[in-house]
């Protein structure tokens, strides 16, 4: 099969096919590393600026609804920057557009520290927003094209996982700080990782090697490449005219919902939805919610901890499963007991020790949904178009956590006992574990609908 631009396909490329089945060498971990890194810097950011919100709202006269108004337009920028970003990455190469977004969001978060108003203050969130989000697309697309087929979707949750990892820096990152210095420090020392982090990606980072076939542009760069991956592109089975001068064909934001695609994307983006929109309830809601049912502020934070640990654990460890058993068995399961699991906590007030357990298990539990649907996200789409894809994807992800605390905000004002709020949180994933099922099957009819076309 030849691919759009006449560029044959990634199965058709003995050096790509080499690359899937090979081991990992030193260049592979590195990319790793640093896309690890690319993402533990939106964690850091976020954790960071709801840190110093208090002490950020208190010096320039802000009430809890402005803040509120600043949390939720950071997401929206997220939201956009996601979708904007992923066809860039497409178009000029992951790198190109990794170094973008980080540079995007070191500048906008240093500009936070130094912003006299919040008309301003607004401003520098939303577009640190966009370069927060875009990192996602891009960092994730180039780990699953370094990695190799058996280790893919292991390789892209732990990636993912750079997120809540570098949540959990930037909280004790901020906490030290501020026991001795002003707010802004937090912000500068964040602007100063992400510059560090620029520095690394320019001088560590190579491109893609997919995407160097797929463009069909730069033969000696590529040529360099692969010899560093181990291979001999002599041998490789890559020819001049697979890597041309001609620049490749323009794809657009909608290129993911061509050729079959869009029912795949359109699951695909609402199990983001719903599972991002399980993990941000969570995350604001939940100490809340206990502490509505009786139990104390210390004993809330524990119960949020716990989560946030079994959340952690299990993306180290979802693409594992992905990869070993397969979506279904993994994905859909694990969000069901999700469901459950957040419905029994409607059950545990009054009993820490209980709470503690199953806090850990919804964490762990959405945790393998979260990041296994990544994974599926970084093998569903083609080369072409596939930082596209994880960034509509990513921009799903964003737009669940901005509507999120707002709904349950809305129910929780309405006085509902902690059974029937915990309930109906379960619905959430509930529908995640369904979407996901509807994926898989449709993923498999098409794969055997493309099957039964080669044969014929």
């Amino acid at each position: 099969m030849i691919m759009p631009g006449g560029v044959p396909s990634d199965t058709e490329h003995s050096a790509i096919a080499a690359l899937d089945q090979g081991r990992l060498r030193a260049i592979q971990i590195r990319v790793f590393l640093l896309c690890a890194l690319v993402t533990m810097l939106d964690g850091i950011d976020n954790q960071s600026i709801g840190v110093v919100a208090p002490l950020m709202s208190a010096e320039l006269g802000l009430n809890k609804a402005a803040m509120g108004l600043i949390f939720s337009l950071t997401q929206v920028g997220a939201t956009i920057g996601a979708l904007a970003l992923g066809p860039f990455g497409d178009r000029f190469g992951r790198r190109p557009a990794i170094i973008l977004s980080v540079s995007t969001m070191t500048v906008f978060t240093l500009l936070t520290a130094l912003v006299p108003s919040f008309g301003l203050l607004l401003a520098t969130r939303f577009l640190a927003g966009i370069g927060l989000a875009g990192v996602f697309a891009s960092a994730l697309a180039l780990t699953s094209e370094y990695a190799p087929t058996r280790l893919r979707g292991t390789m892209v949750s732990v990636v993912y996982a750079g997120y809540p990892a570098g949540a959990a820096l930037g909280g004790v990152m901020a906490a030290v700080i501020l026991q001795q210095h002003d707010w802004r420090l937090v912000l500068y020392m964040g602007a100063a990782l992400g510059a560090l982090v620029i520095a690394l990606v320019l001088l560590l980072l190579p491109e893609s090697p997919r995407f160097l076939i797929e463009a069909g542009t730069h033969r000696e760069r590529l040529d360099r490449l692969l010899m560093k991956l181990g291979l001999d592109p002599a041998a490789a089975g890559v020819s001049p005219a697979a890597v041309s001068s001609q620049p490749r064909p323009r794809q657009s934001l909608w290129s993911v919902f061509e050729g079959g695609l869009a029912p795949l994307t359109v699951l695909l983006c609402l199990l983001n939805l719903f599972v991002s929109a399980t993990t941000k309830i969570m995350v604001v809601w939940f100490p809340s919610v206990l502490a509505d049912s009786g139990f104390s502020i210390s004993q809330a934070a524990f119960s949020q901890a716990a989560f946030n640990i079994g959340c952690v654990a299990a993306m180290l460890i979802a693409g594992w499963l992905v990869d070993r058993f397969g979506a279904l068995r993994t994905i859909v399961p694990a969000l069901f007991f999700d469901a459950l699991s957040i419905w029994c906590l409607g059950f545990t007030a009054g009993n820490f020790a209980v709470t503690i357990i199953v806090a850990s298990l919804v964490g762990a539990f959405i945790g393998i949904g979260a990041s296994g649907a990544q994974a599926l996200a970084a093998q569903l789409f083609p080369v072409r178009v596939r930082s596209t894809g994880i960034g509509w994807a990513t921009s799903a992800a964003r737009f669940g956590q901005v509507i999120s605390p707002l709904l349950v905000g809305v129910v929780l004002a309405g006085g509902m006992s902690a059974s029937r709020i915990f309930a109906g949180l379960a619905l959430s994933p509930l529908l995640a574990a369904l979407v996901a099922a509807a994926f898989v099957h449709a993923t498999r009819r098409r794969e055997e609908k493309a099957r039964a076309q080669s044969e014929g």
